[in-house]
């Protein structure tokens, strides 16, 4: 699967964690780039930017995980944000499945 950040999703980003240069936006997607893996990797696919339940959860969380990225924290990210993890893999499986529930 092929991750690439919108310009939207960088500014959005940049917004999350108070960041007002520049010169880190390499560090910043490829912080993003690993959220999204490591997001699909453990719920399925899906897409960040849609404005249904699974885009909206699945976007908070990676947003989640590149603040502990930023702030040197990863590793403790799966642990604190495991029931959130779970329930968006319950809810991209009944999207995925055709469920109206998680639209």
């Amino acid at each position: 699967m092929n991750f690439t950040v919108s310009p939207e999703l960088l500014a959005e980003t940049k917004s999350q964690l108070m960041i007002t240069f520049d010169e880190r936006d390499p560090m910043l997607e490829n912080s993003l780039k690993a959220g999204m893996a490591f997001i699909v990797d453990r719920v399925g696919p899906l897409d960040f930017s849609e404005s249904n339940l699974v885009g909206i959860k699945a976007k908070d969380l990676l947003l989640n995980y590149c603040r502990y990225d930023w702030d040197g924290y990863r590793q403790a990210f799966e642990a604190d944000y495991r029931s959130d993890i779970l329930s968006l893999q319950i809810a991209n499986g009944i999207r995925r499945r055709g469920g109206a529930s998680a639209t």
